[in-house]
Parts: structure tokens; sequence; C-alpha cells
């Protein structure tokens, strides 16, 4: 296994080699994509910032500059998510762990709505579906396998997401749960059906509602994250990757043709 030390040399001779600028003035997304993996791979491989930051140093690298505010704020409040709950989490609460006071988060983020739109924006799954979307495997099973295991991965190691959906579900007029349906929902819900478009057309997908086709995509990993959330289980990299497998040819037998025997009615474009 790559030790946070090797990946430290790496980052620097990438440094250098494409003029990526400082590492210490870069955000944790930003060295992720220059060491070319995702955000919560590039987590798992160095342990956390601090880590990697002391290998850098180790290196004679400058020491990361302090976070600012906001930055610390959400990831403070990530933390205590996890822990309490959302609904046990207050402005106070995330100030304090985050070393600042509550008016600068109020001037930098906005209040604890904002602030917890902000949490789900920085950690949701949203970056990692989005890169698999842009180049996807040309496979139906392996494009679902990528998409599920970029979902499971950003919700499993920020297990405050998980928390910020169960509150979504228990408070649907909250307005965390109108952005997450209005804002993040849509844009998701764009992503995956223009995929699942492509396979229909070429055959790989048998006639059927497109309501019904993103239902049979998004429920069995919906129910998967849930229940994870609620035993508070953490898999490792290992189980992830077979629940991933799993959930992406449970789906290719519901929907492939020659696989199932349902017959669908009414507007198969609806």
């Amino acid at each position: 296994m790559t030790s946070v030390e090797e990946i430290a040399r790496r980052l620097l001779d990438l440094a250098e080699q494409t003029g990526a600028g400082p590492l210490a003035a870069m955000s944790l997304e930003e060295i992720a994509a220059l060491h070319g993996v995702s955000r919560s791979t590039l987590l798992r491989q160095i342990g956390s910032r601090r880590q990697l930051d002391t290998a850098l140093a180790a290196l004679g690298a400058q020491a990361a500059p302090r976070q600012r505010v906001a930055e610390r704020a959400i990831t403070a409040a990530a933390q205590l998510i996890a822990t309490n709950g959302v609904g046990d989490t207050t402005l106070e609460e995330v100030a304090a762990a985050a070393q600042c006071s509550v008016q600068a988060i109020h001037a930098q983020i906005g209040g604890r709505d904002a602030l917890l739109i902000a949490v789900f924006k920085h950690y949701s799954p949203m970056d990692g579906i989005a890169t698999v979307l842009a180049d996807p495997p040309p496979d139906l099973v392996d494009g679902a396998r990528a998409i599920y295991l970029a979902i499971l991965d950003a919700v499993l190691d920020t297990p405050a997401i998980a928390a910020m959906l169960a509150e979504v579900l228990a408070r649907p007029r909250s307005t965390l749960a109108g952005h997450v349906r209005d804002a993040y929902a849509a844009r998701v819900t764009g992503l995956v059906q223009g995929w699942l478009e492509h396979h229909l057309q070429r055959g790989a997908i048998r006639p059927m509602r497109r309501r019904l086709l993103l239902t049979l995509f998004t429920g069995p990993i919906a129910a998967e994250v849930l229940s994870l959330s609620a035993a508070k289980a953490s898999p490792d990299a290992s189980y992830r990757r077979r629940a991933a497998r799993e959930l992406a040819e449970s789906f290719a037998l519901a929907v492939q043709p020659g696989h199932s025997t349902v017959i669908t009615t009414g507007d198969a474009h609806a």
C-alpha cells in the first residue's frame, strides 16, 4: 500500500511538473485532482489533511495556511452533525469547534440554514457522480457500479451527509430539504437521466417509463445509504466495492432486455 510519504513526494513532483503552485495553498479537492483521484479516495490514502501536511513538511514543503472561517465552520459542522445529528447541532457549537465567533460564520456563510446547505454542497456525492458521468464506462453495469461507488464513498467518508439526508426525509419543508430537492436532486437527476437515456437508445435497457427507470436505479442505493446510516456503520473499501457491484448487477437484472417479464404500460417517455 502506498504510504502518505510516497504520496506527498509524488504530489510535490506533480506540482513542480504542472506548475500547479504550492500545495499549501490548494484545497483537498485541488490536490485530489492533481493526484488523479477523488477527494474521498485521497483521504483514504493519506488519512487526513494534517497527515499529508506533516509528510510534506518533512520533505521541506511549506506548511498549509490556516483555513478560512468558512472552511473551518463547514468542517466543524460536518463533524458535529455526524455525532449529534442535524437537530442538535447549533451555531454556537460549530463556532466553538471552529474556533471562531457566530458572527464570523454569519458574515462568511450566513445563518444556520445556509451553513447546512454549505456542508451538504461540500461533501455531497455530486462531484463524484459528475466525474464518473463526464466519461462513463461504456458498459451499463460498469457505469452503474462506478456511480454507486462514488455515492457510497462520499456518504460513508462523511457521515454527516447520511444524517442530513435523514433530516430531509423527516422535515421535507425545511430549507435544507428545499435545496436538496430543488437544486441538488434536480442536477443529479439530469445527469443520471442523460446516462440512462444513452443506454436506452443503444438497447442495453428495455423500453420502460423513464420515471420507473430512475426509481429502479436510485431506490436501492438510497436504501443502502439510509440503512448504513441508521446502523451507524462505516464499511471498509472492500465492502463498498462489493455493495456497488451487487447493486449494479441487480439494477441490470431489473432493466436489461431478457431479464424480466414485467410489462410496462403507458407512455414510455414519461
